[in-house]
């Protein structure tokens, strides 16, 4: 009789402690949770908003880096063609169709380079006057004057230097997308992903409003005479300033790996390339 109450009051004594416990918990996980409800909740980040000019320049560099690029690819073995064929030409192994054929191809391979040059240029253009890109044109400043090298090599008959100039700019504008911030699209791609026409292509290229002139098998250039000639390739500055063109209205040079190109301009957009102090181009 004594163990069973002894047994009993431990069983009550078990009841009593499990209790409280039960009563220490309770209290326990209410303070907690009510210790998280009074903690101040972090506001949740803003989203960054990019800067609507900025993220438009970074889309046309991307355009511009995937032209150029793939321009250099496709201009090695056209201008090495080009350029090959003029010695043929040279030696009077072609054709005067095969040789008129190449003339028509090096109008449409200088067009092409000019249409590139255009595009760089006004890209310039928009970091030179736009504020939000200011401080990032030294990254970019001078891809229109290594453009406008490019477009004087191939004038000059030099394609395959061309290329030349186009590489810095390429790497120019590699630097300017690099630093560039913001997103840019997935695809930025022009074209749709397709290479830019060039020659022999089926597509239309890029032209400008002037007609490149480039005649074959002018005369010798001899000692002028007295009376004002016609201009012609071939000729020394000299020359040209004696001839019915006169004095130009302006000047520059271009330099690169294979020599200067000067270049005088005129009213009317006519110009005159001078490599190696000849007449090499004329744009009438």
């Amino acid at each position: 009789m004594i163990k069973c109450l002894g047994r009993i009051e431990q069983a009550g004594m078990a009841m009593r402690t499990g209790r409280f416990l039960t009563i220490v918990a309770i209290f326990v996980v209410g303070s907690s949770i009510s210790s998280m409800a009074q903690r101040p909740r972090k506001p949740a980040p803003k989203p960054v908003t990019a800067n609507p000019v900025i993220s438009a320049a970074k889309q046309q560099v991307a355009n511009q880096l995937y032209n150029v690029n793939i321009f250099i690819d496709k201009l090695g073995p056209i201008a090495v063609a080009i350029e090959n064929t003029d010695k043929q030409v040279s030696d009077r192994r072609l054709s005067r169709a095969d040789a008129e054929a190449n003339e028509v191809n090096k109008q449409k391979l200088i067009a092409a380079i000019r249409g590139l040059r255009q595009g760089l240029v006004a890209l310039e253009t928009d970091f030179r006057t736009k504020a939000q890109l200011s401080p990032y044109l030294a990254r970019i400043q001078g891809i229109g004057a290594l453009s406008a090298q490019a477009e004087d090599s191939a004038l000059a008959g030099r394609f395959v230097a061309s290329k030349d100039p186009l590489r810095q700019v390429a790497a120019k504008l590699n630097d300017t997308f690099a630093v560039l911030p913001g997103p840019v699209a997935a695809d930025s791609r022009p074209f749709g992903g397709r290479s830019p026409a060039l020659v022999d292509s089926g597509e239309s290229l890029p032209v400008s409003n002037q007609i490149i002139s480039a005649p074959v098998n002018r005369p010798e250039v001899r000692s002028a005479p007295m009376a004002r000639r016609e201009i012609a390739l071939g000729m020394t500055p000299a020359e040209v300033l004696a001839s019915t063109w006169g004095a130009p209205v302006s000047k520059r040079t271009s330099t690169s790996a294979n020599g200067t190109t000067e270049v005088w301009s005129y009213r009317g957009n006519r110009t005159v390339y001078f490599f190696r102090g000849k007449a090499s181009r004329i744009v009438p």
